[in-house]
């Protein structure tokens, strides 16, 4: 992707703001800064470090980051070891609190038998309406310290891309 040097400052810009508010424990902040890492928009690509993030926003009950950090569990991302039910119980987590990736991930584990969930066609068309329902998802469900897990997160050092 090429952008102009003013383009590439202004992004970098935003991505030290966010950085600097998810320090100060914004959970918006740190998901948008995990997500950031995690698809190396502006920045290094760094999966451990937007786990990292991810996790200081669950640590909140960060909804949002519930979802992502599943997934990345979910598909071990970032090195991380594959963990299916811990992965779920963040998505599950997620689902319950509104968030509408969650709720279609589960109506599609529901119709096609996957990690861990017996086919149910009612539960599967329960989760796709309530994904369609929800005028307005809590953001925060409860806190989840994945650490006490026996997962191992380490904070990242953000290294911006040159032109």
């Amino acid at each position: 992707m090429k952008v102009s040097e003013e383009k590439l400052k202004e992004k970098q810009e935003e991505i030290f703001y966010q950085e600097k508010l998810a320090e100060k424990g914004d959970a918006e902040a740190q998901n948008i800064v995990a997500a950031r890492l995690a698809k190396g928009y502006f920045v290094e690509k760094n999966e451990q470090g937007a786990f990292y993030w991810y996790c200081q926003a669950v640590k909140q009950g960060y909804i949002y980051a519930k979802w992502n950090a599943g997934i990345m569990l979910l598909n071990g991302e970032g090195g991380l070891q594959k963990n299916y039910k811990l992965a779920m119980m963040l998505i599950e987590d997620a689902a319950n609190s509104g968030e509408s990736d969650a709720c279609n991930f589960l109506s599609f584990c529901y119709l096609n038998e996957k990690y861990g969930k017996e086919k149910n066609m009612d539960l599967s068309e329960q989760w796709k309406k309530i994904s369609k329902c929800w005028e307005k998802p809590k953001y925060f469900g409860d806190p989840v310290d994945l650490e006490t897990y026996g997962i191992e997160i380490r904070k990242p050092v953000i290294r911006f891309l040159t032109k």
